[in-house]
């Protein structure tokens, strides 16, 4: 070990042996004389202080050697170490800030999955509300139909079960919108987390980064932007690993809610191609179902309006036989009359002249013929009187039938035509071309229309088997009604 300062090898102070040596000088008086001992013995003195000073800054630069080159060597080691692990902290937080930047943007996407998975509902709710709208109408004009076409057929129960089925369907895009809310109000929440984490990072990186440019040799100009002096505020430091726990718990929550988005989106859109799938097959058979009923009412007013019109014809053929039986009638009550009285005038004889002769006979013959025949046509005539009474009622029947079938016709034409056509021919707007055949795959598309072809087929067959218990039923009445004559 090097002697420490102002000490000799020996342990003896420099600095109190030069103040004794001066002290001395300083006692001797100016021109007096001197031992030679005391004048040879200030020389050695001097020359041994000399040697000592000598040893003494020899050794001071030597220790002043020795500490510059352990202070470069540590300095050196300690710039070394600072700038690795500024450079791995660099590294860490860069590859943390890149994971939150791709996170970040994971979830503003997200975001926006959900703002137009979010905007589709509206629009469904909205066309769900103007079907359930239409449907609320239909129900309600068609509700002012005749009592005589108050049915359950197959458009009153096609039009309820529409309307439960839309009815449902808001109610599921009611709760969809508001589970949306929820989750983009989440969203927005790990968003600002996320963002307030990048902040720091980027700040994190600026600060680290200015530290590992700020010159080491003092020689140097420069410093520290005064950008990055602050106040000093007191915060607890945090370990390397609860610093990086802490963003890879930001991120694995934002991954959570991104999965939970993700589920939720890809639900609502299974909805919502379930729901226009029932929607477009509901309204397809509900369309089918008025225009068959539609067409029934009227194939069914024709049979009607021809059947008032062969009662008519048969009225009238019925009224001229009765004017025929009662001018027949009237022929008759003239010759009963005058046979009456020759019988009379005849029986006015003597009583010696009373035979029953061929001249009685034939005049008592006469009368009972005549009076035959008149009451024979005179029941006809009353028979033939009930007959068109009875036709008279059924024409006021059909006709009454025939005027509800016209008032039901025009209901459920003008129920048909709430959807927004202008006409029965036109294709329905909002009914059946609820969206796009495109969108549907081939073997659907296929097997909707083989089912819209068997349903028409049946309503065909439906209508020809009505038409033909009409015929059986109008020649039952005709051959019925025959026998009065």
């Amino acid at each position: 070990m090097p002697p420490s300062y102002n000490h000799t090898t020996n342990g003896v102070n420099l600095a109190n042996y030069r103040q004794l040596t001066q002290s001395a000088r300083n006692h001797i008086k100016n021109g007096s004389y001197r031992a030679p001992y005391e004048w040879t013995l200030e020389s050695i003195e001097q020359m041994g202080a000399g040697a000592a000073e000598n040893r003494m800054s020899s050794t001071l630069r030597d220790a002043s050697t020795q500490l510059q080159a352990t202070t470069n060597a540590t300095v050196a080691n300690d710039i070394t170490s600072v700038n690795k692990a500024l450079q791995t902290k660099l590294s860490q937080t860069e590859q943390l800030k890149n994971m939150l930047e791709v996170c970040l943007s994971e979830v503003v996407s997200e975001i926006a999955e959900l703002l137009s998975t979010r905007k589709r509902l509206e629009e469904r709710g909205g066309k769900v509300a103007t079907k359930i709208s239409v449907n609320a109408s239909r129900l309600q004009v068609r509700s002012a139909r005749p009592t005589r076409e108050m049915t359950m057929d197959d458009v009153e129960k096609s039009l309820l079960k529409q309307q439960g089925l839309l009815g449902s369907f808001a109610e599921r895009v009611n709760r969809a919108l508001s589970q949306v809310d929820k989750e983009v109000a989440a969203l927005e929440a790990v968003r600002a987390k996320l963002e307030a984490d990048l902040r720091d990072k980027m700040e994190a990186l600026r600060v680290d980064e200015a530290v590992l440019s700020i010159p080491t040799d003092p020689a140097v100009e420069g410093g520290v932007s005064p950008t990055f002096r602050r106040s000093h505020v007191d915060h607890m430091p945090k370990t390397p690993h609860s610093w990086v726990r802490a963003t890879e718990d930001n991120l694995r929550n934002a991954h959570h809610w991104l999965a939970d988005a993700a589920r939720l989106r890809k639900a609502i859109l299974h909805a919502i191609a379930n729901s226009r799938a029932n929607e477009h097959d509901m309204s397809s058979r509900l369309n089918e179902n008025m225009m068959a009923k539609v067409a029934a009412t009227r194939n069914l007013r024709e049979d009607l309006q021809s059947q008032l019109e062969r009662v008519r014809e048969e009225q009238a053929r019925a009224k001229q036989q009765r004017a025929s039986l009662a001018a027949a009638l009237e022929a008759k009550r003239g010759p009963l009359a005058q046979a009456r009285e020759r019988l009379a005038v005849r029986k006015a004889r003597p009583c010696r002249e009373t035979v029953n002769d061929e001249v009685e006979a034939a005049l008592a013959r006469e009368v009972a013929h005549l009076a035959s025949i008149t009451q024979q046509l005179s029941e006809k005539v009353n028979a033939v009187d009930r007959e068109i009474a009875a036709l008279d009622a059924s024409a006021a029947q059909l006709a009454d039938n025939i005027k509800d079938k016209d008032d039901a016709l025009r209901i459920d034409e003008r129920m048909v035509m709430l959807d927004g056509r202008i006409n029965l021919v036109q294709r329905p707007p909002s009914s059946v071309a609820s969206f796009a055949v495109s969108e549907m795959s081939m073997p659907r598309t296929q097997t909707l229309a083989r089912i819209r072809e068997l349903e028409a087929s049946l309503s065909a067959a439906r209508r020809e088997r009505e038409g033909m218990e009409s015929s059986i039923r109008q020649l039952k009445e005709s051959m019925g009604g025959s026998r009065y004559y």
